[in-house]
């Protein structure tokens, strides 16, 4: 498989529905998580993608959540 370039360097903004794809995957993972910790750190990061991609705002960092 060839990547170029402009692929590698792609942001989740610039790829469609990249948030709403990410917040599935999340609670696709939360449903067979096996502590409450772990499935409640997953819900809340889908609740964040899910907020971004409704919102159509910029991802924020790590460190600002």
């Amino acid at each position: 498989m060839n990547f170029n370039e402009k692929s590698l360097s792609a942001l989740p903004r610039e790829v469609p529905d990249y948030h709403q794809r990410q917040a599935a995957h999340l609670r696709s993972l939360a449903a067979n998580a096996t502590t409450v910790k772990v499935k409640a750190r997953l819900l809340d990061e889908a609740r964040k993608h899910e907020y971004i991609a409704r919102s159509d705002a910029e991802p924020v960092s790590a460190g600002e959540a």
